[in-house]
């Protein structure tokens, strides 16, 4: 109760030193309305650029397509503050905005954070089904965080209702034809580099090849994977790789209909390194495709732990 009426006063605080003052009318805050997101529009991400109290971050969004009309940068009211430096990113879950209201531009969103996290990025996650016959399938993924960008888009339910060809054509209800699920999101876990490779920068694209063929991924697979990584590593002088188990499915939960006969989950984090990283190598289970077999590629550059 305590901590809830800290952040109270300091919103009221800080509306107080950006001009704002209290109707006597109806209670409301000049200049402001406050907005209830839907649980879908209850977040944004970004880096912090300025910390202005001890309960106060300043954070550039840019899931913009989310929160157009929060204005170029948001107060973020935390009583966390001091865990976060300048230039760290993160993700804001809040329930409450406080909006500046039609001509009041100039004005800050001020935002009450429920909770605040790093920002792991999940980029390019690609999900391919091959079964051996057409077959109507839906997809479903339940994510520990959000998603940013889909395609085809993720309905309230979904990917839903389309046809799987063996090739991995999908032809979805309206006619569509597509090759692959792709989707983009935000994680809210951590994740595991107590085994892994530490790879030279100009070596990376011969060991993507040998690593991702050992995991299991054709020379389609692994082609689509490298082209999108390699120009993000290639420069780096030593990059950590750790391909993820547990540690990412239990964030990203699948649930397709039909059952797979099975499945496979490349998912690659590293992060950049100056220096070489004495790190215990990892081994990777065989993987055989038989019957319907489903396949997802995908990565993230983390942080350094």
């Amino acid at each position: 109760m305590k901590k809830i009426c800290c952040l109270f006063f300091t919103v009221i605080l800080c509306l107080s030193v950006l001009g704002c003052q209290s109707d006597s009318s109806d209670g409301d805050l000049k200049g402001y309305e406050t907005v209830i997101p839907d649980e879908f529009d209850g977040y944004l991400s970004g880096p912090i650029i300025e910390k202005i109290s001890p309960d106060i971050l300043v954070v550039k969004p840019d899931n913009k397509r989310k929160i157009e009309n929060y204005g170029e940068v948001v107060h973020i009211v935390t009583d966390e503050a001091d865990e976060w430096c300048v230039g760290d990113e993160i993700e804001v879950i809040f329930s409450v905005a406080h909006v500046p209201r039609e001509g009041n531009t100039e004005k800050p969103t001020i935002i009450n954070a429920d909770k605040v996290v790093p920002l792991v990025r999940q980029y390019k996650p690609i999900i391919y089904l091959y079964p051996e016959q057409p077959t109507k399938c839906s997809v479903e993924l339940t994510l520990d965080g959000h998603f940013t960008c889909t395609y085809p888009e993720y309905g309230e339910e979904g990917w839903r209702d389309f046809t799987a060809y063996p090739d991995g054509t999908l032809v979805f209800p309206d006619g569509k034809e597509y090759y692959a699920l792709y989707w983009e999101g935000t994680n809210n876990g951590k994740y595991d580099f107590s085994k892994g490779f530490c790879v030279r920068g100009e070596d990376t694209a011969e060991f993507l090849e040998l690593a991702l063929k050992e995991q299991g991924l054709t020379a389609r697979e692994a082609n689509e994977f490298i082209v999108y990584w390699l120009p993000l590593m290639q420069d780096n002088l030593y990059n950590v790789i750790a391909f993820q188990s547990t540690a990412y499915t239990d964030g990203a939960v699948l649930d397709i209909t039909p059952m797979p006969d099975n499945v496979l989950r490349v998912f690659m984090s590293f992060y950049p390194s100056e220096t070489f990283v004495d790190i215990q190598p990892q081994e990777f289970e065989c993987f055989a495709r038989k019957g319907f077999t489903v396949v997802e590629w995908g990565g993230s550059e983390v942080q350094k732990p």
